[in-house]
């Protein structure tokens, strides 16, 4: 009885021979993607993505730039808004500096309560008071809190400014900002301070201004009162005339042209500066008339 084997019968398949160039082909041949795939089933295709309206788009465009806006409000807010107290604090600091600041025999005429912004301190608003002295005009503040590290424990830096009464300035009441702030202008020859007051305290900020003004003017006419008695007189001329002063005028030409010099022009009529002014009636020698030039 023969016995058949499996494996040498035709039955049998054998594996086939391994071809090189048909496995590379398949590996470099595309695979189908999904899309194709669906297709070739005759599936459905996945549905678009459904585009916004362009007033949403708007919307959520705004929206974005308003949170912007807003975070940066806020910050600012933080730095130029004082913190609460700040105000009390400083007015209370400047006060016990401007009682140390009097000198002997100096004694308060007015104040008033007053503040600054300065570019240095990024406009941020700083406290103080505004006072008039008997001999100055006097101002200490304090300087605002910091903002990138808190004022350590101690003493407060404050500012102090003082203007002599006779020194060279001018102190007057104006409004700053048109229907919203006024304060006190200090104006120099070369520099001008603005102190913000505010309604609760314009009253006394005129008094301020006043009593500057008041004593500026005693300190004026001290001055001159003291320099008419130190003067020499003028010296003695044959005769004396009136002369009105025409525009474009100075003492310096007017002196040439009745052959004296501005100190005598000074002397004769009792002029602190050389400053005339059109229509003043002066006092000069009298030239001939044949010899004015």
């Amino acid at each position: 009885m023969a016995i058949h084997d499996p494996s040498t019968g035709p039955s049998a398949t054998a594996p086939a021979p391994s071809n090189p160039a048909a496995s590379a082909e398949r590996a470099m041949a595309p695979r189908s993607t999904p899309r194709a795939s669906w297709l070739r089933a005759g599936a459905a295709a996945p549905p678009a993505r459904r585009q916004r309206r362009p007033w949403v788009r708007l919307l959520v465009a705004l929206t974005s730039s308003t949170a912007l806006l807003l975070t940066a409000a806020l910050v600012a807010a933080a730095a130029i808004v004082p913190p609460i107290g700040a105000r009390r604090t400083a007015r209370e600091a400047a006060q016990q500096e401007v009682a140390s600041q009097l000198g002997t025999d100096e004694r308060i005429v007015a104040r008033t309560f007053a503040s600054q912004r300065r570019w240095t301190d990024m406009w941020r608003e700083s406290f103080g008071v505004v006072v008039a002295t008997n001999r100055r005009l006097l101002y200490v503040g304090a300087p605002p809190t910091p903002l990138l590290r808190p004022r350590e424990d101690g003493p407060t830096e404050l500012l102090v400014e003082s203007y002599p009464y006779d020194a060279a300035f001018t102190l007057e009441p104006r409004t700053l900002v048109r229907g919203s702030v006024r304060g006190l202008v200090l104006r120099t020859p070369t520099a001008q301070v603005d102190f913000i007051v505010d309604d609760g305290s314009w009253t006394s900020a005129v008094r301020v201004s006043q009593a500057a003004a008041a004593a500026r003017q005693a300190v004026t006419r001290d001055e001159e009162a003291l320099t008419a008695t130190t003067r020499a007189p003028a010296p003695p001329a044959e005769r004396y005339e009136s002369y009105i002063v025409q525009r474009g005028e100075t003492l310096t030409g007017l002196a040439r042209r009745f052959r004296s010099s501005p100190d005598v022009l000074r002397q004769l009529n009792q002029l602190s500066t050389d400053e005339i002014k059109v229509g003043q009636r002066l006092r000069v020698p009298m030239v001939e008339v044949d010899t004015l030039p």
